[in-house]
């Protein structure tokens, strides 16, 4: 199951990949400890990043025939967490997303993520097919994805329920599909788009108008898209150094340390900042796709497309809430958000592409 790493292995660990995410997390922890949570959450955020370091290096050393194999496993230990939620789940902030065991809560739906490429790129693996992929091929693949995607939106989740749909979709696609059957679901999703805004929350609403126009309610749902824009326009070029004091520290921006701790981050470090760290995310983009073009099996391939759509849609919907360019919904900033099963899930799932480029080595 578990080989025992070898100077080959040491040779090929992608070293660069490994201090590319230590060093995001590493400015995810500096940032989290500049914003009104101040420096408990930056230390809880410090164990979560040295688990999810162990996770790294104990994924990447698995047989990735050993991982597709027991892949169902963490989707059914992840389904089975998802809906102990709605029974023993902690409430906060209106959503039931949490289980608590002591001093530690889990969030369920971040194990989702990875759970589904797992199941997804394994199916399309043992399902080879010469031509594209038409709608009876896809029943069970949809089972797999919206099964779980029905529990998260009643959590409610709006924000992961998307990442999980992106990260699926994603990897049907490259995995191939009728054409006919892509034009067919971009018109039913038109079509049902009037019954989605229907049955949205009332705060989910609220967030899409804030989006549209926050200044037409500057004080309610276009508060926060209104302060981040502030925090991350009051930056500049360089920053205002991480003493300053401003919508971080003062609270004025809600949910700093979490899914606006992009906005605190510009506002210390600045466009050259945001450059930066916008290369450091691209570079992650880059190897995963790299390792799934010299992939050995669809397995493989489909497994890293999977893991390169979780950092890209997390970063792009993250930075673009921030900018106002998109809806809030919720997406914290992969790697660099404060949370601990958010940051283990994404150690889990880079290591899943240590573990593809061990084996094209092999």
């Amino acid at each position: 199951m578990i080989e025992i790493l070898d100077r080959k292995k040491l040779k090929n660990f992608d070293y660069m990949l490994f201090a590319d995410v230590v060093l995001i997390s590493f400015f995810g922890i500096l940032t989290i400890a500049t914003t009104s949570k101040g420096e408990l959450f930056a230390i809880r955020q410090t164990v979560w990043v040295v688990i999810g370091v162990v996770g790294y290096l104990f994924v990447s050393n698995l047989d990735v025939r050993f991982i597709k194999r027991n892949g169902y496993l963490f989707y059914l230990f992840s389904i089975s967490l998802l809906i102990l939620v709605f029974v023993n789940g902690v409430l906060s902030h209106g959503a039931r997303r949490w289980i608590s065991f002591g001093f530690v809560h889990i969030q369920p739906s971040e194990f989702i993520k990875l759970a589904v490429i797992l199941m997804l790129a394994a199916y399309f693996d043992e399902n080879p097919k010469a031509e594209p992929y038409g709608f009876k091929d896809l029943i069970y693949p949809l089972f797999i994805v919206f099964f779980p995607i029905i529990f998260i939106l009643k959590q409610p989740d709006l924000g992961t329920a998307i990442v999980v749909l992106f990260i699926a979709l994603s990897i049907v696609l490259i995995a191939g599909v009728k054409k006919s059957l892509i034009i067919r679901g971009v018109l039913l999703f038109l079509v049902l788009l009037p019954f989605m805004w229907s049955n949205l929350k009332p705060y989910q609403k609220d967030r899409i108008m804030g989006f549209i126009d926050p200044y037409s309610a500057p004080t309610t749902y276009g508060y926060n898209t209104i302060q981040s824009e502030i925090a991350i326009g009051s930056g500049g070029l360089f920053g205002c150094g991480i003493k300053s004091i401003s919508q971080t520290q003062l609270s004025f921006l809600p949910e700093n340390h979490t899914d606006f701790i992009f906005a605190v981050f510009s506002r210390e470090w600045g466009l050259l900042g945001d450059l930066i760290l916008i290369v450091l995310y691209g570079f992650i983009v880059y190897r995963a796709f790299i390792i799934a073009k010299s992939a050995k099996s669809d397995f493989d391939k489909l497994t890293a497309i999977g893991v390169l759509s979780f950092v890209w849609i997390s970063v792009i919907f993250n930075m673009g809430m921030t900018m106002g360019l998109l809806p809030v919904v919720g997406i914290p900033l992969i790697f660099f958000s404060y949370g601990g099963s958010a940051t283990i899930t994404a150690f889990l799932a880079v290591g899943l592409l240590q573990a593809i480029k061990f084996r094209e080595k092999l």
